[in-house]
Formats: C-alpha cells, sequence, structure tokens
C-alpha cells in the first residue's frame, strides 16, 4: 500500500500534464501512487494520459469543478498522506520526500507545504520566489483571516485523516481562486501547518504571456467565498479579495519589469497593460507603461530595480 496518494486534477491541459505527472514519477520518495482526475477534458488530454497507463491511475468523470475532481481523487486513493499537484505545476524531485520527513517527524502537524519557483504560462523561469519577507512561515489562524496567505495547492501535502475531518475542498466552487483558501482555513483549525522555505515546486502563473486556465475570477466564486467566511468565521472576505487581485497585478507588474530590462518592450507592454486592467487607477503600472515607448536605455533607467519575490 502506498504511503503517499497524489491527486491531480486536470481540465484540457493536455500542454502541460505530461511534464507535471513525469515530476510526480520522479520523486526521490518511491512509495507514492498518482491519480489523476480527468474532469471532462474536451481536448487531447485523454491522449495524452494513455502513454501513462500502468503507471498511473485514471479518473474519468464529467466537468465538475476543480473542487469536486481533488475529492474524487482522494476517494479512490489508499495513502496515508496525500499530496496536490495541479497539472500545469512541476514538483522538484526531493519535494514529497521532504514532505513526509516534516509529517512524520511532527504527529501534531497536519499539513506541509513548501515555498515555489515562478513560472510563465510557457514554461520559462521568471528567476522569483512566490512567498517572501513576512510570510514566509507557517500561520496563525488569525493571519490567514487577515491576510491572504500564499499557500499553492501543488506545494502541499497533508495527513489523510486531516482531509477527512475538512470534508474534502468545498465543491461550491467550480472554478479556480478560492476553493483551497477555504480548505487551508478548514485545514487549520485542525492543527498546526508545516513550511519549507525551500522552492521545491515550479509554480505556473497562468495568466501570461497566454492564458491556460479558464475560470478565474468569476463573480459568483467571490460571492461564495464572502458568504463561507461569514456564516464559518464572521469575517467579510474584502480584504482576501482585494490581496487576490494585487497579487496577480504585482505578478504581471515583476513580468514587466523583468522583461523591461531583458530589452523585451513588447512583452513589458503586454504586462504593464495586463496590470491596469486588474487596477486601471493604478499610477505606477500606468508610468510603467508609458515607459515603455521610450527609448530603450531611457525606459530601462526609470524602471528601478525589480525585486526578487513577486
Amino acid at each position: 500500500m502506498p504511503r503517499v496518494s497524489v491527486i491531480m486534477p486536470v481540465y484540457n491541459g493536455a500542454a502541460t500534464v505530461a511534464e507535471a505527472i513525469d515530476s510526480a514519477l520522479a520523486q526521490s520518495f518511491r512509495g507514492l501512487e498518482v491519480i489523476v482526475v480527468n474532469d471532462g477534458s474536451t481536448d487531447a488530454t485523454a491522449e495524452v494520459l494513455r502513454h501513462y497507463a500502468g503507471r498511473i491511475s485514471v479518473l474519468d468523470r464529467p466537468n465538475g469543478g476543480i473542487a469536486a475532481a481533488r475529492n474524487t481523487g482522494v476517494a479512490a486513493s489508499t495513502g496515508e498522506y496525500l499530496a496536490f499537484l495541479d497539472c500545469d505545476d512541476i514538483w522538484m524531485p526531493r519535494m514529497v520526500e521532504r514532505a513526509v520527513a516534516a509529517l512524520d517527524g511532527n504527529s501534531s502537524c497536519v499539513l506541509a507545504y513548501t515555498n515555489c519557483s515562478v513560472i510563465d504560462s510557457e514554461g520559462r523561469d521568471l528567476r522569483s520566489a512566490l512567498i517572501g519577507a513576512g510570510v514566509d512561515h507557517a500561520p496563525t489562524f488569525d493571519e490567514m483571516l487577515s491576510r491572504l496567505w500564499p499557500i499553492m495547492p501543488s506545494a502541499v501535502s497533508m495527513r489523510r485523516s486531516t482531509f477527512d475531518a475538512c470534508r474534502g475542498f468545498p465543491e461550491e466552487f467550480r472554478s479556480y481562486g478560492f476553493e483551497d483558501v477555504i480548505f487551508w482555513l478548514r485545514a487549520r483549525e485542525q492543527g498546526a501547518f508545516h513550511y519549507d522555505p525551500e522552492c521545491l515546486v515550479k509554480w505556473r502563473f497562468s495568466l501570461f504571456p497566454r492564458p491556460i486556465k479558464t475560470g478565474w475570477r468569476r463573480p459568483e466564486a467571490a460571492i461564495t467565498f464572502d458568504r463561507i467566511l461569514r456564516e464559518r468565521y464572521g469575517v467579510g472576505a474584502d480584504r482576501l479579495l482585494a490581496a487576490r487581485a494585487r497579487a496577480n497585478r504585482s505578478i504581471f507588474g515583476y513580468i514587466g519589469l523583468r522583461a523591461l530590462r531583458d530589452g523585451d518592450r513588447t512583452s513589458a507592454r503586454e504586462a504593464f497593460r495586463r496590470a491596469l486592467q486588474i487596477n486601471p487607477l493604478r499610477i505606477k503600472n500606468l508610468l510603467r507603461y508609458l515607459k515603455t515607448y521610450l527609448p530603450l536605455g531611457m525606459a530601462r533607467a526609470l524602471s528601478g530595480r525589480t525585486r526578487n519575490e513577486t
């Protein structure tokens, strides 16, 4: 019986799912099973998955959303621990090994997660860590309610007993964005988290240069998120919703500054334009966008430094 079950939901992920699966199969920790849930894909995902026959388990289901797909995978799994990997992210070889060591070493720890390096939708390294100063530690419950904590599903491993106590990911959410935040809060009710500062995951910012996921920022998801927070914790979602928008805006800004310093004004201009779409009134990104029309040397000089974290 495997100690760790890897749960990977996929919807129209033919372009990236093979790399994700390969990274799971290449783990230094050997006692694991890989379960891929094909959530009603209409592209070539099924054909890609057939190439892994005998090495992974594939569950086909009608499209029901990311939360329901993860729950379906867990229901079919047998491992003591659960590790989640989205179909567009990539694990480093020791990801599972480090997570198991953390959970084995502390019986009071219910969930372990790591830092992530950031890649764009085409897999290019953005030379940045997702988690920076101020949030580079395992959070208290109050911290998770007061700010959006940077825990990515692909960076998480946890005890099956914790998952069961949380009753899985909330299936009211069909799209990406908030189903994980609610689930982490429920998990934090069960006990402490462990944070590993090493970047053991390549997390794909799937909105640039071309979007490869659908369903972001659906209004009904934000409404559901706010309702659950108010009913369960007595707080509104305004602060966390604003933080989610700022996070994407900041990543677009970071990409733009990197591109400008690398001499790629076209990519810089598009990244700043996308940042402005999120917050049209933010003067800093407007000025950055306008700088892309200046001579390259002048634009670089006026752009300042980029930070090491997004």
